[in-house]
């Protein structure tokens, strides 16, 4: 009877083995050993207990004044390196654009489920199909097929490049102010998010063989921007709390995206364009780059003089 039960027992241990090794494919050795190691203490992931905090119901009796916004997130500028860094992931850091491209998954086509929706327009309507942002998210350029002996073009060849989140370098928002008499504040919420790609277009068509002799007129490369398209901030939001960004000023106080962007607002912007009725940005009829940062700043203080204006007795 008691070989019988250690019998038992080792067969139950053996087939619990290698259903385990099945789980994970097989191998063991592309499996991590343990969480990234970054301090001396257990590190609680901030996707553990992090959920977006609801915003107060809104309703449409007691908004008395609304203004729409667009504006602007440059990720050059030293206050929004955040939002941009690390250029790859590293532990359990990752930059905003990294966070948007895993969110939508595009490398994969055939994913539908859980992934996060990309609209054509801002409204956020009509959202890509997972074929068309293969086209979107990917840079096709054509290049030059070059016969070594000969010298000449014998064909052509199409190079096929996913873009990367580094490539993302700022951020179009649109989002709303308005005052709300029920609980007597003046409030923003941001509606969508639009990223902006920059990235560098090879201008050198006989670049394919590195070896062929170039006209030095010829070569070299341009910067091209690119919109990607529109997220609807509500869907994006789930995604943002999940994540802990760095914070400059103390490691030991987490924060997520949600909360430096939703509720601290700790970024730097432009205001490029208001609700007006020729529904046209500053830049339409101020060419200027000096006045459209001023004008900028006038809508800014129309903003805040409405908000003061409120409590003059």
């Amino acid at each position: 009877m008691k070989k019988f039960a250690v019998l038992s027992a080792f067969l139950f241990a053996f087939i619990l083995t290698f259903a385990q090794d099945d789980e994970l494919g097989g191998s063991t050795l592309e499996q991590p050993v343990r969480k990234p190691v970054e301090t001396v203490w257990q590190q609680v992931d901030v996707g553990d207990f992090s959920d977006p905090v609801a915003f107060p119901p809104v309703r449409q009796a007691d908004v008395i004044y609304y203004w729409t916004i667009w504006r602007t997130i440059d990720l050059r500028e030293k206050v929004n390196h955040p939002l941009y860094f690390p250029t790859e992931t590293r532990g359990t850091w990752r930059s905003l654009g990294q966070l948007i491209f895993d969110a939508i998954d595009f490398s994969n086509p055939e994913n539908t489920d859980n992934v996060l929706p990309l609209y054509m327009d801002e409204m956020c309507t009509l959202p890509y199909s997972r074929d068309e942002l293969q086209g979107i998210l990917t840079n096709v350029s054509t290049i030059a097929q070059i016969d070594l002996d000969s010298g000449e073009e014998i064909g052509t060849q199409e190079l096929i490049q996913q873009f990367e989140a580094r490539e993302i370098i700022s951020y179009n928002i649109k989002e709303i102010w308005y005052f709300d008499k029920q609980y007597s504040t003046f409030r923003c919420q941001i509606l969508a998010i639009e990223p902006m790609l920059e990235y560098e277009k090879n201008t050198n068509t006989n670049s394919y063989y590195d070896d062929v002799e170039q006209d030095p007129e010829d070569v070299g490369s341009k910067k091209v921007k690119k919109k990607v398209g529109y997220i609807y901030y509500n869907e994006l939001r789930p995604y943002l709390a999940k994540q802990e960004v760095f914070n400059v000023k103390n490691n030991a106080q987490r924060l997520s995206y949600d909360d430096l962007i939703t509720w601290k607002r700790d970024f730097s912007s432009l205001i490029y364009k208001e609700s007006n009725v020729y529904d046209r940005d500053i830049a339409d009829y101020i060419s200027n780059s000096r006045d459209q940062r001023i004008a900028s700043e006038q809508i800014t203080n129309k903003l805040r003089t409405f908000e003061s204006d409120l409590w003059e007795f």
